[in-house]
């Protein structure tokens, strides 16, 4: 598969004060599966960010897809989403998506 064709999905959320094992739960047990039975995610993988003050958005999932039509795969993501479970653990506000498309293949010690 050509490089442009390899995408993260980068989506941070936070839960509701009180509510992370809630919040954990659900993520880890329910909803990656959920968001990788979309054709096109290929894998998932849950990050915490390290503890800032004034920081909202403490976690990050990261999805990887590989397409070669992103938009007819966010396309159904889309369409996929109203269909996902929620929590009431998860703070919408918290919520922030960014998709990113590979430029250069993957790099690793010893390549040029």
């Amino acid at each position: 598969m050509a490089v442009n064709n390899r995408h993260l999905l980068l989506i941070h959320t936070s839960p509701f004060h009180g509510c992370e094992n809630e919040f954990n739960h659900w993520y880890d047990r329910v909803h990656l599966a959920e968001v990788l039975a979309v054709p096109g995610f290929v894998g998932a993988q849950r990050f915490i960010l390290p503890q800032t003050p004034g920081e909202r958005r403490r976690y990050v999932a990261i999805y990887e897809l590989e397409s070669d039509d992103i938009a007819a795969t966010m396309e159904r993501f889309e369409k996929a989403r109203p269909t996902m479970s929620t929590t009431p653990a998860l703070d919408p506000a918290s919520v922030t998506v960014e998709l990113l498309t590979a430029v250069t293949p993957m790099v690793t010690p010893g390549q040029p």
